[in-house]
């Protein structure tokens, strides 16, 4: 007995329709046009376009290096590979393809791209959003009561394995730390978190060089006043100094929240394999830097008060001085007015020789009582 699967011949044997009303790719490659219009369309490669920003993959296992971000480099990500996307700009298109990628919150895209007013520590869960701000310049001319300025705003995402950064304009501790790899480097094996703690260490040294700066700049006008106590413009440059060291220490209060809060039990994680223990020890470099701020304005505060000792003591000098000659000019108009007498004795019949004496003798007395003066610090 033949089987039944073996056709007659000539005969074609018909093929049942599919029960999901899809086609086969082999059918669809026999029927006419009309067939093909209801092919789905390919879906794209699993690696994606890559992104018009790109990232620095840190990795322990191979060479570091900046690599065009995709989907396929963010699922190869591990505990020895770690990523970090920098966005110099708040470009809303570049922050939605980050996000798709990394799939983040639809809040976060809004939070970036309008940054809010008030810094604030967000965890959502598979990572965690913050924003920290930028020493202030000397050159802002701003005012110490005006609140701090977002233009220095940097936002961070951190997640399990990669870290995400983005600002407006430059980011000058960003870019001293990638500059500060000359080599091969051991970075991919740290985490998300303690890449995080090593950017915002990095963002702190930003402040302890402000410190410095306002301190040396301080030490030049104290040793200009002991110098020049008069000079006028003096107070102004010190009235400039309190400013820019009050406006460094109210932008370091701002950030406050964000410090302390990475180091809140709840906030025990950045992401599903990385602790924040790391990140907690930042809450001691950064009083660390509340200190060295306020020791700077009262370094200020000190100028000020050795500014006006120094005025006090050159004008109690001006006036011993203007004492000592008023005493000379007294004792002379004395001498002057005892030889105006309407008397006639005949040592005022001396003539020419008795008004030379005299002059002579007034002059001799001022110049000893100027050396007198001079060497008991008088004058």
């Amino acid at each position: 007995m033949r089987a039944r699967s073996e056709n007659p011949p000539g005969v074609t044997r018909r093929r049942r329709p599919d029960p999901s009303g899809q086609t086969s790719a082999r059918k669809s490659a026999d029927v006419g046009p009309r067939s093909a219009r209801t092919v789905a369309p390919a879906k794209p490669p699993a690696d994606g376009p890559a992104l018009s920003v790109r990232g620095h993959l840190y990795d322990a296992a191979a060479k570091d290096r900046e690599i065009a971000v995709t989907p396929q480099v963010v699922s190869q990500l591990h505990d020895r590979r770690i990523l970090w996307i920098d966005l110099p700009r708040r470009d809303k298109a570049e922050m939605e393809r980050v996000a798709d990628l990394l799939e983040l919150d639809s809040r976060t895209v809004s939070y970036l791209s309008r940054p809010r007013a008030a810094l604030s520590l967000d965890n959502f869960g598979a990572y965690l959003q913050f924003a920290v701000l930028m020493a202030p310049s000397p050159a802002s001319g701003k005012s110490a009561r005006t609140p701090p300025d977002q233009d220095g705003r940097v936002d961070f995402l951190v997640g399990s394995n990669w870290v995400v950064t983005a600002h407006s304009g430059d980011a000058p501790y960003l870019e001293a730390f990638r500059a500060q790899d000359k080599g091969d480097t051991d970075t991919g094996a740290l985490s998300a978190g303690a890449l995080t703690a090593s950017l915002l260490d990095w963002h702190l040294g930003e402040y302890f060089a402000e410190v410095s700066r306002i301190e040396s700049d301080i030490d030049d006008i104290d040793e200009r006043i002991l110098a020049q106590p008069s000079e006028e413009r003096l107070l102004g440059e010190i009235l400039a100094i309190r400013r820019q060291s009050s406006r460094l220490r109210r932008t370091l209060m701002a950030q406050r929240s964000i410090f302390y809060g990475l180091g809140r039990p709840d906030l025990g994680r950045a992401g599903p394999d990385d602790p924040s223990m790391v990140l907690a020890t930042l809450s001691a470099r950064f009083e660390r830097a509340i200190d060295e701020a306020e020791h700077t304005r009262d370094l200020s505060v000190g100028s000020f008060e050795l500014f006006t000792s120094r005025s006090t003591q050159q004008t109690n000098d001006l006036v011993k001085a203007l004492t000592f000659f008023t005493v000379i000019i007294g004792t002379t108009a004395a001498v002057a007015g005892l030889f105006g007498m309407n008397f006639d004795p005949p040592f005022f019949k001396s003539g020419s020789a008795g008004f030379f004496a005299v002059t002579i003798g007034l002059l001799a007395v001022g110049a000893v009582a100027w050396i007198i003066g001079r060497r008991r610090h008088w004058i």
